[in-house]
């Protein structure tokens, strides 16, 4: 089996539906499988899958495992050579999978690559990162900093916003909404961390693996469309609070935060969490898509 492409379902069956039949409308020309995990939805996903999609390897949950975890889950009933974590709201363009497996598998020093990922009116999303520090992490993309002040330098640097997105690269790490790698290294450095509830796994096994000497690369020959937080756009504030959990942890885990930075570091998250919380309404919403014109809404 070369390729295991791995989806997490949150009460997202709508876009779920949509992108499995992008993969079987246009498969890969090689062996691959699909397997879909369910987290505990509500939304039918069990009877889609086995109704129109019998021959993907379904996992049902009763209870949300969390990301990472759910992941893993899969990971470890997978049999492809190369494992594709996708999210349900991120489709590949035809031809997309071909391109980036044939990538990885010419270039055996990278530990996982991501392709280009574009919102569905065809314009860029951000995908790559630079490696946050204690500053640049109030910086990031929801940051009030960043609303009022989008040109400042830091969150130019975290989130590389002059990145050249048509130039194949190395980057620091790439968000896992669309992430392929090898077995072999899920096998020698570890699955997801199941420390990381939703968010900031991905930045974690990126930093793991760039310590270990292998390159993440961004590729942009490989396109997806993503739709971008339809599942955590309806839990924004449990998401918030998870995501800056993770970032405590990540710090605290590869920073070795000591009992003095440790206070500073918590407290200042816990002040990221409450502002963006209460300028919610203030920040740059979300676009709303129509998931078959793939046109904003109004």
């Amino acid at each position: 089996m070369k390729l295991s492409i791995i989806i997490v379902n949150y009460n997202t069956k709508k876009f779920l539906e949509h992108g499995l039949d992008s993969i079987y409308s246009s498969p890969p020309k090689f062996d691959f499988e699909i397997i879909v995990v369910d987290n505990a939805s509500k939304d039918g996903c069990k009877k889609l899958i086995r109704r129109k999609f019998p021959k993907i390897r379904f996992i049902q949950n009763t209870v949300n495992v969390g990301f990472a975890r759910a992941n893993n889950q899969a990971v470890a009933r997978s049999k492809g050579e190369y494992v594709l974590f996708l999210n349900p709201d991120a489709f590949p363009v035809p031809g997309a999978l071909d391109k980036i497996v044939k990538f990885i598998e010419e270039n055996p020093y990278v530990g996982c690559v991501g392709g280009k990922l574009l919102y569905p009116d065809d314009s860029l999303q951000l995908s790559c990162r630079s490696f946050p520090t204690y500053i640049s992490v109030f910086f990031g993309r929801q940051s009030l900093f960043r609303k009022f002040f989008p040109g400042n330098p830091f969150s130019k640097g975290f989130l590389l916003t002059d990145l050249d997105y048509n130039r194949t690269q190395k980057v620091d790490w790439i968000i896992g909404a669309c992430m392929l790698t090898r077995r072999k290294v899920l096998e020698q450095f570890g699955y997801f961390s199941e420390d990381f509830f939703l968010f900031v796994e991905d930045l974690d096994f990126c930093y793991r693996l760039k310590k270990m000497g292998l390159d993440i690369y961004y590729f942009p020959e490989a396109v997806f469309y993503h739709y971008h937080g339809v599942s955590t756009r309806k839990y924004w504030f449990k998401s918030t609070v998870y995501h800056n959990l993770g970032m405590y942890k990540f710090f605290n885990e590869h920073y070795k935060l000591n009992l003095f930075l440790k206070p500073i570091a918590a407290m200042g998250l816990l002040l990221r969490i409450f502002f963006i919380i209460t300028f919610h309404s203030v920040r740059s919403k979300k676009p709303k898509y129509s998931l078959t014109k793939g046109k904003l809404k109004d």
